[in-house]
């Protein structure tokens, strides 16, 4: 996510020249009943192109696959817009494999419309286990479905959950980022099924995040999702879809961490390919210029950050201008981009490349946005700084890096307000997280730059994106992989910026 006070950028790209869309045909897709990966998922490579100026980093021997991603849960879902009610009614099944080596006594499903950051409402109407109807237990003010199992879950047990579900989704951008919406035309579709959330050593993660954070914290997964809507809108949503007729749409996403669509009325489109991606630019009419603009962002970020880190894995990339209150947010394979920074604002280029950044960190490799929210933040706005360093020099990167994240912190330091980067978000009062965490999390990571220099540190990102592909990365582990590359975890860097104050 980017927040309404994120950094600005420079608007200098020419428009882009853009090829004709790829037809997509329902063949390969995959029945609503038989979702699961019959075949193992997309690998990466490491890239073979340097960008300008960039250092070589070292060739490293990329993993199989674990053979856990093809244990993932897979979701059918079926989604139906109501658009005079403003509404949502959908009916899922999900395969769900316990792959932790404890027995589960129960399950969590996660109902996002019902948590203060969206300000909708969902109701699960029905729900039955392996055929059988269940009784789940409400948590968390609704948000949160609790499942007990008799007998537990043991180890590589799998069930099969079915649920019907409706969700109405707010006809006003007023409350918080207006994330989940519908409001001049468009309808914003984030969390708008239930999904299970991550199991870790410290249980379900299933705590209401603070809404100027980010809420979902879930494991890869694969999506077959059929999506009816009235024929004059246009769908956007994670991975690729197909029209089966006027009004239907059958999408297929996976290996993905949640799926999000969008349904707009006006939507005009630009599109190009990189790197055998194909990426869309979704935007309203009068806003064409900055469209095409967008388009050409999303192009150079996608090909800087592939070379750079590791292949983006997927076919698309959609960027969607929405009426979201924050700069912009980042979903699997779409991210959307305020309307209010299509007419000529100077933040556009900054929030576009942070957000294609997030398909790498947050997307390809997972962390906890509610507990760790630096580990993809920090690193995000640290990639965006990249960005800008080669698409428009040292100079500009340095002019950012002392004039908004440097002199940040010290403003931080200076009025007693400084905070450690590594806290969970509801540690910091609104006003100091973005500032901790987007602006003082960045020199981190050029702290850790400067003194292994560009060759090690770009190794380290390299070995990280690809060792940790669709699973979850924690702090130690990123640290691990510094060790690992640069032969030395530089713990001291990590404590000064990451756990401690840092003067």
């Amino acid at each position: 996510m980017n927040p309404p006070d994120s950094l600005s950028g420079r608007l200098d790209h020419p428009v882009p020249v853009t090829r004709p869309v790829r037809v997509l045909t329902l063949a390969g897709l995959l029945s609503l009943l038989v979702i699961c990966p019959l075949t193992s998922p997309p690998s990466l490579t490491p890239g073979v192109l340097t960008p300008p100026s960039a250092p070589a980093a070292p060739s490293l021997d990329t993993p199989t696959p674990p053979d856990a991603l093809l244990l993932a849960p897979c979701y059918a879902i079926s989604l139906t817009m109501d658009i005079a009610r403003s509404q949502v009614i959908g009916e899922q099944q999900v395969r769900y494999t316990n792959t932790e080596a404890v027995p589960l006594p129960d399950l969590y499903f996660r109902l996002f419309p019902n948590t203060p950051g969206y300000g909708g409402e969902m109701r699960v109407t029905s729900i039955h286990l392996n055929g059988n109807p269940a009784r789940p237990e409400a948590r968390l003010n609704g948000s949160a479905l609790r499942l007990p199992l008799h007998p537990p879950l043991d180890p590589m047990e799998t069930v099969t959950l079915t649920l019907a579900f409706t969700a109405t989704v707010p006809l006003t951008d007023e409350i918080d980022y207006a994330q989940f919406s519908y409001v001049r035309g468009v309808m914003a579709l984030p969390g708008v099924y239930p999904i299970i959330p991550v199991y870790d050593d410290e249980g379900w993660n299933v705590e209401i995040a603070p809404e100027y954070g980010d809420a979902v914290h879930s494991d890869i997964a694969f999506y077959q999702v059929d999506v009816t809507a009235p024929p004059t809108m246009t769908l956007v949503a994670s991975g690729t879809c197909a029209v089966l007729e006027a009004g239907r749409w059958s999408c297929q996403a996976g290996p993905v961490r949640d799926f999000v669509l969008i349904l707009g009325e006006r939507y005009q489109i630009a599109h190009q390919v990189a790197e055998g991606v194909l990426v869309h630019s979704y935007f309203y009419p009068d806003h064409r210029e900055s469209g095409e603009q967008v388009l050409r962002m999303a192009v150079d970020a996608l090909t800087l950050y592939s070379r750079l880190f590791g292949p983006y894995p997927y076919e698309e990339l959609d960027v969607v201008e929405t009426p979201t209150r924050a700069g912009g947010i980042e979903y699997p394979t779409l991210v959307v981009i305020s309307e209010h920074l299509y007419t000529g604002h100077p933040r556009l280029e900054w929030v576009v490349a942070h957000e294609v950044a997030h398909q790498w960190w947050y997307g390809v490799v997972g962390s906890d946005p509610v507990d760790e929210p630096w580990l993809d933040e920090a690193l995000t706005q640290y990639t965006t700084l990249l960005y800008h360093e080669f698409l428009h020099g040292p100079e500009t990167a340095a002019d950012i890096l002392k004039n908004d994240f440097q002199a940040t912190y010290d403003r931080l330091v200076k009025e007693g307000k400084d905070r450690p980067v590594g806290l969970p978000v509801a540690a910091y009062p609104r006003d100091l997280y973005s500032p901790v965490v987007y602006r003082k999390g960045p020199l981190y990571f050029h702290a850790l730059r400067e003194r292994v220099g560009d060759e090690t540190f770009f190794a380290i990102l390299q070995a990280y994106y690809r060792r940790h592909r669709y699973g979850i990365a924690t702090p130690d582990s990123f640290l691990a992989t510094v060790r690992e590359i640069a032969g030395n975890e530089h713990r001291d860097l990590y404590e000064r910026w990451i756990l401690g104050v840092s003067r």
